[in-house]
């Protein structure tokens, strides 16, 4: 995802010196006050805007990022190259959540469990990054702020950081802008519990844990200090439009931060503005309460609280609700358990080191192992739960709803675009019950507002993207074990969403009459633009919709699906073999080449000709077979993350790509370019990867990889081939069955297969329904430092799905 973002400059440091100007700027007491008692602080943009940070432009790329750090300064795990040669135990613990967090990587390192509601974790400056916050190497802290994203491609999330300090703060000025120093020496990033230091030399510790709606801190300050926690109430990353501050009692606030407007956008097509609602009670009393408020507003700024000398250790409890403060509180109190934050700790790390178990490797290094882990944890991050304990959630519509009888929980923060490709299929095979309640909350959304999300921000429909992803996500779950859903209602809105001109598809009765989508046309609606793209999309989901379709039993669905999935050939200019805008009245436009990047989205007209994996066959025809097309894709795929005439397979239209050799009847080029990106481009480390990991969307595309397998055709429930990157794998499946995976000698220099067994018998062909697998089954591979002729039959190619 792109959007240009602007951040303030906030190197403003915290100082234990106590002014006559604080005095004026605070409120003490409970409440808020009139105007004239209000804050004289001055705003943060005084100090002048900084100029976009590690941001993405409409190209896809990022530019202005941190470089990469030094091999010497990355965390030891990193750089830890030792064997490991038995699968691992204390899963959660080999974890590091700081992996791929810098550099435009954008995950955030801090506390939560799978799917959890609240993600306690430090946002650090200059490079607070976009939704993850934080970036390995900042040295100062801007809080630990209770929502973040892992991986957008836009500000987001970020919501009421919270900075404890010693001291006061110094005014005039906005107590947003208070900083104190931060160190990544000490620091501790497992799955389901984070520490860090803070706020030298007066050091304060602060550790996290959660649970699915609350989380818990322990804070241990410096004896005899004086212990303070700022809680900024308009610092989310994308602003603020209003807030509340309420002081329940001398151990309890409660209050409330809106924001939104994601990616830019403006409610233009429909609401864009959250509120996060949110509770907090402390082990201990505070002594004093200051609210602050800037001039001018009537909503408070920051809530600063004060604690005795004599609390040495202090924890924080904390939970959010999108439908109320009396639902926070109520999340608060269901999941209390007592202050015992170690018993939290433990339950926290106990449930991700049951899901991480799930898949066992060996053989490889500690590095690439530990890689392996931290990357599926943040696979089962997002989308997260949006309801609280009692069943009310705040939908599209901005309605408060109830879960309907069977649904356990409702999701939000679906990244429509980028999760598709193997996120989807990755949660449904290790997850499925968390997977068809996902299924159902794209539902809810039909029904609550008319629309399956493009981007569901939240509770929110946003348009930042293009395409219909939420055909290719649901089909996706069904295809690989979720099935507590309502199938059938899902199938019903996906048909109609494909057929009529709606939100996301403005243009499907356009479509229906040209066969594609004419440029130059008017399309009306939500950020329409660039209908080769959008066009190759809607491919993709009306193929996929096609399989479900089938699957439902719905023969005419599906053929109709699948004949609207093969528009593509509309848009192939045979006069120079790329897919081109062409106008309504049937001309190509002229002086399209191959790096042309005008007229598609993220991408140019060489990366996008490959995007049609539903019918590589049908492509590979249109350019004079197979044998040609493989020629020109060991060029295209050679520099696998070089763009213009090359792949950018960290950029989600492009996923996948990497594969399109085995169609041509060339493993041998998917198995040593599988080999380079999962060696070369997604790497161990804080900035293991140079683009945005968009809520899974490349870490899954890495686990995939490293199992040798890939869900190539969003839908269909194939898995096609490239070789393994363990010497060993397996796969513990929800029901019960095992999937074996044995490549001995498996490593970055022995990747080219010679041969494989599944279920003891040889098998050439490059693809296998996870069907078969699921049922339980052994794959045996030998492999080679040299290509073979493994796999390069006519037959062994994987399907190809033409209009039928």
């Amino acid at each position: 995802m792109h959007k240009w973002r602007r951040l303030r400059d906030r190197t403003r440091f915290m100082t234990v010196l106590a002014t006559t100007a604080l005095t004026a700027a605070l409120l003490i007491g409970a409440g808020l006050t009139s105007p004239a008692n209000r804050a004289l602080a001055t705003p943060a943009s005084a100090a002048g805007a900084a100029p976009p940070i590690c941001s993405k432009s409409a190209s896809g790329r990022l530019s202005a990022c941190p470089p990469p750090l030094p091999h010497a300064l990355l965390p030891a795990g990193a750089r830890d190259g030792r064997p490991v040669r038995r699968p691992q135990g204390h899963l959660a613990r080999l974890v590091d959540t700081r992996t791929w967090t810098s550099s435009g990587g954008n995950t955030f390192p801090g506390a939560d469990v799978p799917f959890g509601m609240v993600q306690w974790s430090p946002d650090t400056m200059p490079h607070r990054s976009d939704g993850g916050g934080y970036t390995y190497g900042d040295r100062r802290l801007e809080g630990y702020s209770l929502t973040h994203l892992s991986g957008p491609g836009c500000r987001s999330a970020g919501d009421v950081p919270i900075l404890p300090m010693t001291g006061a703060l110094r005014l005039p000025g906005n107590p947003d802008a208070a900083t104190t120093s931060f160190t990544n020496s000490g620091e501790i990033a497992q799955a389901g519990y984070y520490a860090a230091r803070s706020d030298a030399p007066a050091t304060i510790t602060s550790e996290f844990t959660a649970t699915p709606h609350s989380a818990l801190g322990r804070f241990t300050f410096p004896q005899g200090a004086s212990p303070e926690f700022l809680i900024k109430l308009k610092d989310s990353e994308r602003g603020h439009t209003a807030s509340s501050a309420t002081i329940i009692s001398n151990h309890e606030v409660a209050g409330s931060d809106t924001s939104g407007q994601f990616c830019g956008e403006t409610s233009a097509f429909g609401p864009q503005q959250y509120t996060l609602y949110f509770d907090i009670t402390f082990s201990h009393s505070f002594t004093a309460h200051r609210v602050f408020f800037l001039r001018g507003s009537s909503d408070p700024n920051s809530v600063l609280l004060t604690f005795p000398r004599s609390a040495h250790v202090i924890e924080a409890h904390v939970a959010v609700s999108y439908v109320s403060t009396a639902n926070a509180r109520l999340d608060l109190r269901k999941e209390g358990a007592g202050w015992d934050f170690n018993r939290v700790r433990a339950l926290a790390q106990g449930a991700w080191g049951t899901l991480l178990s799930r898949i066992e490797v060996s053989g490889g290094s500690y590095a690439k192992t530990q890689e392996f882990y931290s990357l599926l944890c943040k696979d089962f991050l997002q989308p997260n739960v949006i309801s609280d304990v009692n069943g009310e959630y705040r939908g599209p519509d901005g309605q408060v709803h109830q879960l309907a009888a069977g649904q356990r929980n409702q999701y939000g923060n679906f990244s429509g675009w980028d999760i598709y490709h193997s996120l989807a299929q990755l949660q449904a095979m290790l997850a499925p019950a968390a997977a068809g309640d996902m299924a159902q909350s794209l539902v809810n959304y039909y029904t609550q507002s008319g629309t399956l999300p493009q981007w569901a921000y939240v509770y929110l429909n946003n348009y930042s993207m293009i395409g219909d992803p939420a055909d290719a996500v649901i089909a996706d779950y069904y295809a690989f074990g979720a099935r507590n859903f309502d199938t059938a209602s899902a199938l019903s809105a996906m048909l109609r969403q494909a057929t009529t001109a709606n939100r996301v598809r403005p243009g499907a009765t356009v479509e229906a009459r040209y066969g594609f989508l004419p440029y130059g046309l008017s399309y009306g609606c939500c950020n329409f633009r660039n209908p080769v793209s959008a066009l190759l999309e809607y491919d993709t989901a009306d193929f996929a919709l096609s399989r479900f379709a089938a699957a439902l039993g719905d023969q005419g669905g599906a053929t109709a699906m699948q004949r609207q999935a093969g528009n593509w050939t509309h848009v192939f200019d045979s006069a120079n073999h790329l897919l081109v805008p062409r106008r309504a009245d049937g001309t190509f436009l002229r002086g399209v080449w191959r790096t042309t990047s005008a007229y598609y989205t993220e991408g140019d007209a060489v990366q996008y000709l490959w995007d049609v994996p539903n019918d590589y066959a049908g492509l590979f025809s249109r350019l004079g077979g197979r044998a040609a097309a493989a020629r020109e894709l060991r060029h295209y795929l050679s520099r696998p993350t070089a763009g213009g005439q090359y792949a950018m397979v960290t950029n989600e239209f492009d996923d996948g790509e990497q594969f399109a050799p085995d169609y041509a009847g060339d493993p041998a080029t998917t198995q040593r370019t599988v080999a380079a990106i999962r060696t070369l481009v997604y790497r161990p480390g804080p900035d293991g990867i140079r683009n945005n990991d968009d809520l899974g969307a490349e870490s899954s595309q890495f686990i995939w990889e490293m199992l040798g397998l890939y869900p190539e055709n969003p839908g269909s429930g194939t898995l096609v081939f490239a070789s393994p990157g363990f010497p060993r794998a397996v796969i513990s499946l929800p029901n019960g069955k095992k999937i074996t995976i044995s490549a001995p000698g498996a490593s970055p220099a022995r990747f080219y297969v010679s041969s494989l067994k599944i279920d003891g018998r040889a098998y050439s062909r490059l693809y296998v329904p996870f069907a078969t697998l699921a049922r339980g089954s052994t794959m045996s591979w030998t492999l080679s430092r040299r290509p073979t002729s493994w796999g390069t039959a006519p037959a062994d190619a994987p399907p190809s799905y033409g209009p039928s």
